[in-house]
C-alpha cells in the first residue's frame, strides 16, 4: 500500500524562540507579533537561563566547610539551634557517637523538625530555608556547638536572593482589538545588564509567520519518536490531487507535464468569465486523467499495491464559480470517485497575484484554505 508523507497540517501559530531586547527601563519586552495568549508563554534570558512568570528565588543556604564522618560528644558539640523567619526558635540534640556519616546526620537534622531542610553536598552538610527570595531568613544562633564541627558560622543570618523578577502580560494600550497586542513586563527592573531575552508563544491567525494567516501550513511533521506524519488511501488521494491541481505546470523540471495553469488561465485578460470557467475545467480534466494514468501505470507496470480508496477511479464534477465581491477570486469544487464508490469532495478558492505581488511577494498568491463544508478564503 502507497503512502506519502502528510503536508497539509493545521497551523498552530507558535513563534518560537523569538529574539528581543528589554526596553530601556530595563522592565519590558515588546513582541513583534501578538501574543494570543499568556498560557505557555515561555521567557529566556542569555539564551540560557528559563524564568517562570513566578521568577527566579533562591533560598537561605549555607554549605560546610567539614566532610564527614563527625565526630559528636555529648554536651560538647551536640546541640544546632536555629530562628526561622517566624521567628520560633528551633533545637536539635543530636546523639553522641565517634563517628557519624553525613547522610546519618542530615537524617537526624531533618527528623528534628527544625524547620530548615538538610542535604549531603559531596560529604558536607548543606542547609537550606524553607522559603525563597530575599524575604526568607535563617538564623544560625551562637548556642549551635555543632555549628563548628560541620564548618558552619554560628551568630550569623543567613537570607534568600531574588535572582530575577516575576513578570506578567498586560495589554498595549491605543491598538485594534482584532490585534491583541500584549507586552511582557517584569515586576522591577532587571538589575543585571542582561538585555538580549527569547520568547516562545502562540500569536493569532491573522499575525502568524508560518502560515501566512491560511491555518494551514504545507510542511511534513514527525511525531514523537521520530516517525513520519503519513497519509494514506482517501487522505493520500486527496492529497495528491491536490498538490496536481494547484501546482504550476512546468515547475517541475523533472516532470514538465505535472500541475496545472490555473493561476494563467484566471490572470488572463479575457471579458467573459465563462471561457475562463471553461478553461480552467478543461484544464482540471486533462490532469486528472493523466494522473490517473500515473496511478494505473504504478499498479500495472510497477507492481506496487494501490489500495481502492486511493485510486482515482472516476471525475465526477467540476464547478469553477466567480466570486462577486472580487473577479480575480475563483471558487473550484471538484469531486472524485475512487475505485471503492466513495465519493470524494475538494474545495478550495484561488486568485492571482496582487500588483505588488509581482515584485516577487507570494504571500497573497495561490492557493487558500480548504473547506470541506463551503467555500472558505483566508488571508
Amino acid at each position: 500500500m502507497s503512502y506519502d508523507r502528510q503536508l497539509d497540517q493545521l497551523c498552530q501559530h507558535l513563534v518560537v524562540n523569538e529574539a528581543l531586547y528589554v526596553g530601556p527601563d530595563h522592565q519590558t519586552i515588546k513582541p513583534l507579533r501578538p501574543i494570543a495568549s499568556a498560557y505557555g508563554l515561555r521567557l529566556r534570558l542569555s539564551g540560557e537561563l528559563d524564568i517562570p512568570s513566578s521568577g527566579v528565588r533562591l533560598p537561605p543556604s549555607v554549605v560546610g566547610t567539614a566532610q564527614g564522618p563527625f565526630r559528636i560528644k555529648a554536651g560538647v558539640n551536640d546541640i544546632f539551634q536555629v530562628k526561622g523567619q517566624d521567628g520560633v526558635l528551633r533545637q536539635a540534640v543530636i546523639p553522641a557517637s565517634s563517628s557519624t556519616s553525613t547522610d546519618q546526620l542530615v537524617r537526624l537534622l531533618n527528623g528534628a523538625g527544625l524547620g530548615v531542610y538538610f542535604q549531603n553536598s559531596l560529604g558536607r552538610v548543606e542547609m537550606l530555608g524553607s522559603l525563597a527570595g530575599n524575604q526568607s531568613t535563617v538564623y544560625v544562633t551562637s548556642a549551635s556547638t555543632l555549628g563548628a564541627t560541620l564548618g558552619i558560622t554560628v551568630n550569623r543570618e543567613y537570607r534568600g536572593k531574588d535572582v530575577f523578577p516575576g513578570w506578567y502580560v498586560i495589554n498595549a494600550p491605543n491598538v485594534l482589538s482584532d490585534r491583541p497586542l500584549r507586552y511582557i513586563v517584569f515586576e522591577q527592573p532587571l538589575r543585571t545588564n542582561i538585555d538580549f531575552c527569547e520568547i516562545s508563544y502562540a500569536t493569532i491567525q491573522q499575525e502568524c509567520r508560518r502560515c501566512g494567516g491560511a491555518g494551514v501550513e504545507n510542511d511534513w511533521r514527525y511525531t514523537r519518536t521520530g516517525g513520519v506524519v503519513e497519509v494514506r488511501d482517501e487522505a493520500l488521494l486527496i492529497q495528491e490531487l491536490l498538490k496536481l491541481f494547484y501546482t504550476e505546470e512546468g515547475t517541475n523540471p523533472f516532470h514538465a507535464w505535472y500541475g496545472t495553469r490555473l493561476l494563467d488561465q484566471i490572470g488572463q485578460k479575457i471579458v467573459v468569465g465563462s471561457i475562463v470557467q471553461n478553461l480552467i475545467v478543461a484544464d482540471i480534466y486533462r490532469a486528472f486523467g493523466r494522473w490517473q494514468s500515473i496511478k494505473r501505470q504504478q499498479e500495472v507496470a510497477v507492481g506496487q499495491d494501490v489500495s481502492d480508496q486511493e485510486y482515482p477511479f472516476r471525475l465526477l464534477s467540476v464547478n469553477v464559480t466567480q466570486s462577486q465581491q472580487d473577479p480575480t477570486v475563483f471558487y473550484l469544487a471538484v469531486t472524485v470517485q475512487n475505485r471503492a464508490s466513495e465519493p470524494v469532495q475538494i474545495e478550495r478558492g484561488i486568485r492571482i497575484p496582487e500588483p505588488a505581488d509581482l515584485l516577487g511577494s507570494t504571500q497573497q498568491q495561490g492557493v487558500f484554505r480548504q473547506s470541506l463544508s463551503n467555500y472558505t478564503l483566508s488571508g
